[in-house]
């Protein structure tokens, strides 16, 4: 067996790796190898399993965990391994044989290096000590102060050996290539000042003087900024010997030691205390091990002592407001170098003036247009304005990953505003009825960033009507404008004497002012957007001697413009470059085939899908792109290239094998497929697929899975536009069925932009004669179109829908194309046809035998009659509907089967009957969240209203229904 901590934990056995379950599991297995051969007690488990209060059946969970742990462990031959899980007495202690943890390896190689007296055996040592490193030490555990501590420790002794590493590679003249290794950690590592007076000194040895003091003066701002301290007599050690020209010895240089013979030996026996860490008994000795000064070499402060008298000034003033309520503040740090939009600032200025409702401001405009600097720095430099406090929320609306959930959000406000977290609501609407009140009677800012609609807004914004609230989308949200009153502030792309300005900015006015032509030119070049124009100013500024024009030459040409677009002080080419090369063979893979996702966001799945991988396989390979800095973790299994890494693995992904990438794409096409239909499945459990998937297409190792219609409707939601891409580019076979699969997010989105998209989706099933997929994407199209008043449109689309439905074999596809075409007739006012075609579509739901449809085709029956002035026949149709919706989750059908009851009642002069009818099916489309049902309810009670002669109450509801669904 075999057993990985450098990492994610996981077990091997002689049948591949152990499924160990949970988190919980997975943090206990870790604490007893970590512990290994000696008694780790219940209430130590306790501790390092539960980052809160444990529950009072704490100590029933162990015994759980580690009888299950112990039958796995059986299951897999552990006892004849010699691994052995015992129990002694209140503790439990995991026996194992040396060599079968990677810890134990890595420890043993450090040592051995130690004692090697020549560098070249070091270099081998410790290069295949850091190999066994394959992410963030102990990950998939718990968060706990226990293991924390134990992988901070841990992490610490690999940076030990990395810098040990660096220093014999430079030691065998190859100062170069330690660099590239330091710079990786550096950039993870930023304020650790051993790894970077080592880089530096390596830098300086390869020639790279310029770049040296660059990091210098980089890291002495961010020690200064974020904790408030000056460089440690390491870091300006190191700068005064580049700068004195005495930095080009081969070893033993700033915080990376020489290992001399002499040195204390490294020791594997973990930690003096059950759970946590001592300070010395891992770290110290493992540092000494691949650090140890030489002798008489100072020993280097640590930053307590060296802290200097600013430091205890603003330690002073922060005891002193402690001591007084303290303002909210949950912004990120304001934008670096800022330039203009000073109109953009004055109408924010303009716009979030409180009145008595309060202020509401819409900053909009494309990606990389610059919208959230524009509302950090406003918010930085007015937010004292608000003496309550500033609220931030970035809701991620324009990824791939899921939308933040609005209970976290209205969760991590209540909190700063003091809501203590056992006190918090477990439901949406209570937590948001909580967030109202905490917020009355204050003067707040809230800051609202990346929402995609209008329904996460609303409940973020605050009640007081001294408060504002500041919103960024790249969408306009005229929900927001009309319910609201937001005032919008379209943010532009920049002009181009203004973007010559932002590069003026940058590189200084004489360095422009020399060259004006090819100012002008990067302007256009970069489309004005601020973030391309910084990237192109960076790669100027790098090299002095270069003049403007060359840049915009490199440019100039399409196909290579982007990668032209790369800084180099954040090691675009030459760190991504040996990045890749060091990878793992199955991580390599999986970063050439992410250049290939249509946009920068992925899982686990996507990834598995593109690199042909099973799903484990495809986690472990992201932890560990994620560990070397070419992917992000962004939390819920969501990973985001940046744009630059990004465009590197596209040109990776375009050096491999065409029928290697039409593979990759058609199997990713086909993860969504699969993903898609369950989320439909989800959604809408009584209907029916909308399709299959294809006979020979790529059959997915795993699926999303989704808890409830809500959780589905999100994922469909949240990869709509990664989804329209792929629909984009793949072959006519895939694409009409994945547009079909996001028919329950188009049918609540009824007026959403659908129609492009749905008409590709059509003529790519009639290319490939799929009668069945023609008469469901018709059908589909056809009720957008209504929905968007393109009546004759919706007609011709229509047609011939049932008739094809039919020939397929598809009854309950027919009946739907024949109820979806009576809309149309009602529309245009041929009733008769209407009704008979609605008539004609119940029949045939009926002999189907499918209640779904039978009530879709009652629920518009019911909605005919009423038109033509029935409302007996109407509440029949109704109640028959009803009837059959007997689920028990929130069903927009059943809300508009309801409201029809409602109206016919009220039409028989039953108006008590009918408002509390009406009132109910109100409140469950409201749960829903469902627009358009919310908006036919609201204007069936005020027909109610009207009927009942209350037309002041009728004509609310007729507004309230327009805000939501305008006619």
């Amino acid at each position: 067996m075999k057993f990985r901590l450098l990492g994610a934990v996981a077990a091997d056995g002689a049948d591949g790796g152990l499924q160990l379950g949970p988190e919980k599991r997975r943090s206990l297995l870790a604490l007893l190898l970590l512990r290994r051969n000696r008694a780790v007690s219940v209430a130590q488990l306790i501790e390092a399993l539960w980052v809160d209060e444990p529950p009072a059946n704490a100590r029933t969970v162990v015994q759980s965990h580690v009888s299950r742990l112990r039958a796995l462990l059986a299951g897999a031959g552990a006892e004849q391994c010699g691994v052995r899980l015992a129990t002694a007495g209140d503790a439990y202690a995991l026996h194992l044989p040396e060599g079968l943890l990677d810890v134990e390896q890595f420890e043993a190689l450090v040592a051995a290096a130690r004692t090697e007296p020549r560098s070249t055996e070091v270099v081998g040592a410790l290069e295949h000590a850091l190999g066994l490193w394959h992410g963030p030490a102990l990950t998939g555990t718990v968060n706990s102060t226990p293991l924390e501590a134990w992988r901070q420790t841990l992490e610490e002794n690999r940076l030990a050996a990395v810098e040990a590493l660096a220093d014999h590679l430079q030691r065998l003249g190859e100062p170069a290539r330690a660099a590239e290794l330091l710079r990786a950690e550096t950039v993870a590592h930023p304020l650790r000042e051993s790894l970077v007076s080592a880089l530096m000194l390596a830098l300086f040895r390869a020639g790279r003087q310029c770049d040296a003091i660059d990091w210098y003066h980089r890291t002495r701002e961010s020690l200064a900024d974020r904790l408030g301290v000056d460089p440690g007599r390491a870091l300006n050690a190191a700068y005064e010997r580049i700068l004195r020209g005495e930095g080009g010895g081969s070893g033993g240089s700033g915080g990376s030691g020489a290992m001399e013979p002499d040195a204390a030996p490294a020791e594997a026996s973990g930690p003096a205390s059950a759970a946590a860490p001592a300070s010395a008994s891992v770290a110290a000795p493992v540092a000494e091990a691949v650090r140890a000064p030489a002798a008489g070499a100072p020993a280097q402060r640590t930053p307590a002592q060296r802290t200097p008298a600013r430091t205890a000034t603003r330690v002073r003033a922060a005891s002193a407001e402690a001591a007084a309520p303290a303002a909210v503040d949950l912004l990120p740090r304001a934008p670096r170098g800022f330039y203009g939009r000073d109109a953009e600032l004055a109408a924010l200025g303009d716009a979030l003036r409180t009145g008595p409702d309060g202020a509401l401001a819409l900053v909009t405009g494309p990606a990389g247009v610059g919208k959230t600097a524009l509302a950090l720095e406003w918010a930085h430099r007015y937010g004292e304005g608000f003496p309550d406090g500033v609220l931030f929320a970035d809701l991620g609306g324009f990824s791939d990953r899921p939308d933040r959930e609005l209970g976290d959000v209205l969760a991590e406000f209540l909190v700063a505003l003091g809501t203590d977290p056992a006190d918090l609501p477990p439901t949406l609407a209570g937590r948001a009825a909580l967030y109202r009140r905490a917020t009355t009677g204050r003067r707040l800012l809230v800051v609202v960033d990346n929402a995609r609609e209008s329904e996460q807004v609303r409940p973020l914004l605050p009640a007081g009507a001294d408060s504002a609230a500041l919103v960024t989308s790249r969408h306009r949200m005229l929900g927001l404008v009309v319910s609201e009153l937001a005032r919008p502030v379209p943010l532009p792309v920049l002009r181009p004497e203004e973007s010559a300005a932002l590069l003026s900015r940058v590189l200084g006015p004489a360095r422009t002012a020399a060259e004006p032509e090819a100012v002008r030119e990067l302007a256009v070049l970069c489309d004005g957007l601020p973030l391309a124009l910084r990237v192109a100013a960076a790669k100027a500024a790098a090299d002095p001697r270069r003049g403007l024009a060359a840049v915009a030459e490199q440019l100039r040409y399409e196909q290579r413009r982007l990668s032209q677009l790369a800084a180099e002080e954040i090691s675009v080419t030459s760190a991504l470059r040996i990045s890749h090369e060091q990878l793992p063979p199955t991580a390599a893979r999986l970063f050439r085939a992410l250049g290939l996702h249509p946009g920068p966001m992925v899982d686990a799945h996507t990834a598995a899908a593109l690199a042909d991988l099973e799903l484990r396989d495809a986690e472990q390979a992201l932890e560990q792109l994620a560990a070397t800095h070419l992917v992000t973790e962004t939390g819920a299994g969501q990973y985001t290239l940046h744009d630059l890494v990004w465009l590197y693995a596209r040109q990776l992904a375009a050096e491999t094998d065409r029928s290697e990438q039409r593979a990759a794409r058609a199997r990713l096409a086909d993860q969504y497929l699969h993903a898609g239909l369950a989320a439909a499945r989800c959604a809408e459990p009584a209907s029916r697929p909308c399709c299959e998937p294809l006979a020979d297409g790529y059959r997915p190792r795993a699926v999303p899975e989704f808890g409830d219609p809500e959780e589905a409707m999100r994922w469909l939601g949240a990869h709509r536009e990664t989804l329209a891409e792929v629909i984009a580019t793949t072959g006519p076979e895939r694409a009409w069925r994945l547009v079909l699969t996001q028919w329950p997010l188009i049918l609540r989105r009824v007026r959403d932009g659908w129609v492009p998209q749905l008409q590709l989706a059509l003529e790519a099933a009639v290319e490939t004669g799929h009668l069945n997929g023609e008469s469901q994407v018709r059908a589909l199209l056809g009720w957008v179109l209504v929905s968007n008043r393109r009546l004759h449109e919706a007609a011709a689309c229509l047609e011939p829908a049932a008739e094809l439905a039919a020939r397929a074999g598809n009854q309950v596809g027919r009946a739907i194309a024949l109820i979806n075409l009576a809309a149309v007739h009602s529309e245009l006012g041929e009733h008769d046809a209407a009704g008979a075609g609605l008539a004609r579509a119940l029949e045939i739901a009926l002999a189907a035998d499918h209640p779904h449809t039978v009530a879709l085709a009652r629920q518009h029956l019911a909605r005919h009659q009423l038109v033509v002035g029935r409302p007996g026949p109407a509440l029949d149709h109704a109640l028959h509907g009803l009837a059959l919706c007997t689920g028990e989750q929130p069903d927009p059908r059943r809300v508009l089967l309801r409201g029809a009851a409602g109206e016919a009642l009220s039409g028989l002069g039953r108006h008590a009957e009918a408002r509390a009818g009406l009132g109910a099916a109100l409140a469950e489309a409201e749960q829903i969240g469902h627009d358009e049902a919310t908006a036919d309810v609201l204007r069936a009670l005020a027909r109610a209203e009207d009927a009942a002669g209350q037309a002041r109450t009728a004509a609310a509801h007729r507004r309230r229904a327009d805000l939501l669904s305008p006619i």
